[in-house]
C-alpha cells in the first residue's frame, strides 16, 4: 500500500468533487437536479471515454466486472435520488449533515469487509473529519422545528442517502481491482447517465436542451466530477478505502470556502470551527 500517494489522491478528489457540488448549484436550479445529472454525465462519460480509448492497452476487460461496475452505478443512483427528495422534503440544516456523514459507513464496511486496520492516529483524524462533516452544514434552529420521525422532515430520504452512498464508494473496489481506475470510472459515470435518462423518461420529462449560458457550468461539474472520480479511484487502488475515503467526504470544506467566495454566503463560527476540525483531520491523516 502507497500511503502517501493515496492521500495526494484522496485530496485531489476532495477539491475536485467539493467544486463540483458548489458549481452544480447554478445548473440545477435552472435544470433541475435530474436533467443536471444527465448532462453533467453526458459530459463526464464523453471525457473518460477518450481517457478508455487513450489507455485502452493497459486496460483489463471483463464482462463480469464490467456488469458489476454497472450495479455499484445504479445503486450509486439511487441517492443522487433521495438526496434531492431530502433537500426537497426538509430543510438544509438538518438533512445535508446527515447525508455527507456517509463516510461512516464506507469506513465501516471497508475495516469489517476488506479487513483495512486503522492506528490510533488515523481513526481519530477520521473522527474529526465526520464531525467537521456533519457540523459545516448544520442549522441547530432547523432541528429544533424540524419533526424527525415524519417523512415530510426529509429525514428518512436523507437516512438512505447517508446508507447508500457510504456503500457506493465502499463497492468502487470490487471493479477497480480488477478492470482498473480508469475503466471502472467510465463504467460507474456512463451508468448514472444511462440511469438518469431512464429515469427522465419514466418521469416523461424531456431532456430540454440547457440555454448556451448554463453549458459552461455544467462543462466544469462534469470535469471537476471526471477528475473526482478518477482520483478516488486511483487512491483506493493504492491506498485502504477507508483512509481515501474521509479525505474525498471532506469535500463539503471545499464546498463551503467556494460558496463564501463566489456565492458571498456567510458563514457562522460553527461551520468556521468545522472547517477548523476538517482540516485538522486532514493534517493528522497525512503527516502521521
Amino acid at each position: 500500500m502507497d500511503l502517501p500517494l493515496g492521500i495526494i489522491f484522496g485530496l485531489i478528489a476532495m477539491l475536485a468533487y467539493g467544486l463540483s457540488g458548489a458549481i452544480a448549484k447554478v445548473p440545477i436550479k435552472k435544470l433541475g437536479a435530474i436533467r443536471t445529472i444527465f448532462f453533467r454525465n453526458l459530459f463526464t462519460s464523453t471525457m473518460l471515454l477518450f481517457i478508455v480509448l487513450f489507455f485502452i492497452e493497459t486496460s483489463t476487460f471483463s464482462l463480469t466486472y464490467i456488469l458489476i461496475a454497472f450495479v455499484i452505478s445504479f445503486i450509486g443512483y439511487i441517492p443522487f435520488f433521495t438526496f434531492f427528495k431530502a433537500v426537497k422534503a426538509g430543510k438544509i440544516g438538518v438533512v445535508m449533515p446527515i447525508a455527507n456523514s456517509s463516510v461512516v459507513f464506507t469506513v465501516l464496511f471497508s475495516i469489517l469487509f476488506y479487513g483495512e486496520s486503522l492506528s490510533g492516529i488515523q481513526l481519530l483524524s477520521i473522527i474529526l473529519i465526520i464531525g467537521g462533516i456533519m457540523l459545516v452544514s448544520v442549522d441547530f434552529s432547523d432541528l429544533k422545528n424540524s419533526n424527525l420521525f415524519n417523512v415530510s422532515s426529509g429525514v428518512p430520504y436523507a437516512l438512505v442517502t447517508c446508507f447508500l452512498w457510504g456503500l457506493v464508494y465502499f463497492l468502487f473496489k470490487i471493479p477497480v481491482d480488477v478492470l482498473g481506475p480508469i475503466l471502472s470510472s467510465f463504467m460507474i459515470e456512463f451508468g448514472s447517465l444511462f440511469f438518469s435518462a431512464i429515469h427522465l423518461k419514466v418521469l416523461k420529462k424531456g431532456f430540454g436542451v440547457p440555454q448556451v449560458k448554463y453549458w459552461i457550468y455544467i462543462f466544469f461539474v462534469a470535469l471537476t466530477g471526471a477528475i473526482g472520480t478518477l482520483a478516488y479511484n486511483f487512491g483506493i487502488q493504492v491506498a485502504d478505502v477507508s483512509i481515501v475515503a474521509a479525505l474525498t467526504f471532506a469535500n463539503p470544506l471545499v464546498a463551503a470556502v467556494y460558496a463564501r467566495l463566489v456565492y458571498k454566503e456567510k458563514l457562522g463560527s460553527l461551520q468556521y470551527s468545522a472547517m477548523g476540525l476538517i482540516l485538522l483531520g486532514i493534517i493528522l491523516i497525512s503527516y502521521f
